[in-house]
């Protein structure tokens, strides 16, 4: 008999909000990690099997369904209603590469890697070339996990989600149009935050309205007190100055640079500069999706129905 902190786990937030940006918030933990009854975890048998489900569980088509359900808490019953459908071998490859960049940021996570290697993670690549993402990523991924093998940047995070929404709708046997419906009808607040979250040149968020992101990137407005500002342009440079979102939104060059301190680490308070690097602009995840969708169609040799 094995104790379930001695295995991988996908955990659940049990508490829902319907109306907010997603209602299902959920993520891998790794042995020895326990938790509080405001949290439910599953055990699964094989690697394979828990990246299936987490793949299925950070969707945009399994969240509509717990937002249609009017789900308040996550229990055993509510998971047992998910869709878990057999996946064909290549849409598994790509689905697996794109969880485990998103969950496995530290060595905690190098086991789960190791059992769930497959080559084909490799042969993989984005669905759309911008400077932002690494072009290389997949193809330098080997079966021993590293640090560079963690999806980090804002701006990869979430192509990595929106793919994951593209592969899940086209195993669920979704159509691109009904996706695209789903994300227009149900996700209001997400598109909210979609139209007022920028992206500097390296990926790294700049602004956003999200309030699930509080304190990621500048305030809207410049805070009097707060001169921990530089901006550095082609005309010159100003330090220790109080500078907004709407104080520099429109640079086309340049940087903005920020001294923090970070006291997240166990080793106590590290001064830390954060730049950002213009310009500036957002995404559209509706036509993200369009282009996932047509390329994942080009790879998997088969037309997944887009209307």
């Amino acid at each position: 008999m094995r104790m379930v902190t001695s295995c991988y786990r996908l955990i659940h937030r049990k508490m829902t909000a319907p109306t907010a940006e997603r209602s299902l918030i959920s993520a891998i933990v790794p042995p020895s990690v326990g938790h509080i009854d405001a949290c439910i975890s599953s055990v699964f048998k094989d690697a394979l099997r828990l990246l299936d489900f987490h793949g299925i569980c950070i969707s945009l088509p399994v969240d509509f369904l717990v937002k249609l359900l009017g789900a308040t808490n996550i229990y055993g019953s509510l998971l047992e209603q998910f869709p878990f459908p057999d996946i064909n071998v290549e849409s598994r490859s790509m689905i697996h590469s794109r969880v485990l960049g998103l969950n496995c940021l530290t060595s905690h996570y190098s086991r789960l890697w190791k059992d769930a290697w497959n080559p084909r993670y490799s042969m993989d690549s984005w669905t759309k070339h911008d400077i932002r993402l690494r072009q290389d990523y997949f193809s330098r991924l080997n079966s021993d996990w590293v640090r560079e093998y963690a999806l980090r940047s804002d701006f990869e995070r979430r192509q990595a989600l929106v793919e994951i929404d593209v592969l899940m709708g086209v195993v669920l046997g979704l159509s691109l149009e009904e996706l695209i419906s789903i994300y227009r009808i149900q996700f209001p607040v997400m598109q909210q935050y979609e139209r007022d979250t920028w992206f500097d040149a390296n990926g790294r968020i700049v602004f956003t309205a999200s309030k699930g992101l509080p304190n990621v990137g500048l305030p809207r407005k410049a805070i009097r007190d707060d001169t921990s500002y530089c901006l550095v342009t082609p005309g010159g440079s100003e330090d220790c100055i109080a500078l907004g979102w709407e104080d520099v939104r429109e640079l086309s060059e340049g940087t903005v640079t920020r001294e923090i301190f970070d006291d997240t680490q166990p080793e106590g308070p590290v001064r830390r500069t954060i730049e950002y690097h213009a310009p500036f602009d957002r995404c559209d995840r509706e036509s993200d999706y369009r282009i996932a969708w047509s390329e994942f169609e080009r790879r998997l040799g088969r037309t997944a129905a887009s209307s």
